[in-house]
């Protein structure tokens, strides 16, 4: 039996009283609920989690030793009023104390007999921890005389669920993805297909190869974002930023440049990393800058002190402030300005993330948007 359920009706210990005596191993008064070393405060002294008893006014009249030796509170702050001496003292903010306050009111008012309440503690050392508190009445002579708090550190659990929220939302993001971009080169190498077999040209089999090779493409940008940066495999080498952004620009795989348009190799150098994931970031930003930066924007790739960067003379953030509260959040997987779904920066982020650097954004020089990557080792 879990301590908590073994103290799940307190009504039924035979020390359990009000008055019985004249006070208490930690706090003295005539409404004290519990007798001193009575079978209550052994319980409450031998469970493996922190523990307490409140009297009808909300003072907590004893604690165990695991609740002290777990948040290093003082003994005035462990015996005042609660909640109101935890949110004094800034361990608990407004919101957490009322929630607090209401659920044990409902509990002396004999409302129910069971009530938990998540909280977020700030701990005596200055970290925190969420918990579960459990309170059950101590009834005497069919009143409810005072509550038993036992609380359970959740913190481990809680960062469990928060982690599966955060795979699932992946994962609904990356469903999004697929069915929108896959949708349409798919449905490009079905017609071609159809029209070479009712033709039998084989040229019209170039376009459906095309295809293939943009859904191949994405498939890779989907096994990206579907991992989280420390499980990405990394093969780092020598790699040359210029003749990467070179190929990225002529491909054609990531934007055909309108003619006007300008690829500008400046403060070239050598860096360690993964070729392949480097080049679906530079031509991921590259994209960006096409999509975004106007009629013939020009492009600028380097590396400087800072790290890889791209930069071009569009619009810049201008367009973040009518549509994000914060430039960040361009980053965030699914967030876009038109109706793509916003992979291409996501994916910079993630391959940034999976070097170990970090992804800056903000204005260009001209005004216009710039990316780098940080911390990047040069060769």
């Amino acid at each position: 039996m879990e301590p908590a359920d073994e103290l799940a009706s307190p009504r039924e210990t035979e020390s359990v009283g009000v008055g019985e005596s004249a006070g208490s191993a930690d706090r003295t008064g005539d409404a004290c609920p519990t007798e001193p070393g009575g079978r209550a405060e052994a319980i409450i002294h031998a469970l493996g989690d922190g523990a307490y008893v409140l009297d009808a006014d909300r003072n907590r009249v004893f604690v165990n030793d695991r609740l002290r030796e777990v948040t290093g509170f003082s003994e005035a702050v462990l015996h005042g009023t609660h909640p109101e001496r935890v949110v004094d003292e800034g361990y608990w903010d407004p919101e957490m104390g009322e929630r607090y306050r209401d659920a044990v009111e409902r509990v002396l008012a004999g409302e129910t007999a069971d009530e938990r309440v998540q909280l977020t503690t700030t701990l005596g050392d200055g970290s925190s921890v969420t918990t579960e508190t459990r309170l059950t009445p101590i009834e005497r002579d069919d009143e409810v005389v005072g509550v038993v708090g036992v609380i359970r550190d959740i913190t481990e659990r809680v960062e469990h669920e928060r982690e599966l929220e955060r795979l699932n939302d992946r994962l609904e993001r990356l469903a999004g993805f697929l069915s929108h971009d896959l949708r349409n080169p798919l449905g490009i190498a079905q017609g071609y297909l159809d029209l070479a077999r009712e033709t039998g040209e084989l040229d019209r089999l170039d376009p459906a190869d095309e295809a293939l090779d943009r859904i191949e493409s994405l498939i890779d940008d989907a096994l990206v974002m579907a991992r989280e940066p420390a499980a990405i495999d990394t093969d780092p080498v020598s790699v040359d930023i210029g003749d990467l952004a070179t190929e990225c620009w002529e491909s054609g795989d990531f934007g055909e440049p309108a003619e006007a348009a300008e690829l500008i190799v400046e403060d070239a150098g050598q860096v360690r990393g993964d070729e392949d994931l480097l080049r679906r970031a530079i031509g991921n930003l590259i994209g960006n800058a096409l999509d975004h930066g106007g009629d013939a924007p020009t492009v600028r790739v380097g590396v400087d002190d800072r790290g890889i960067y791209v930069a071009d003379d569009g619009p810049g953030l201008d367009v973040v402030d009518d549509t994000h509260d914060q430039p960040d959040e361009l980053t965030e997987f699914g967030v876009s300005n038109d109706d793509g779904t916003g992979i291409g920066l996501a994916i910079v982020e993630r391959v940034a993330a999976a070097h170990g650097w970090d992804l800056d954004i903000g204005e260009s020089a001209s005004g216009g948007f710039r990316a780098t990557m940080v911390g990047v080792q040069t060769v």
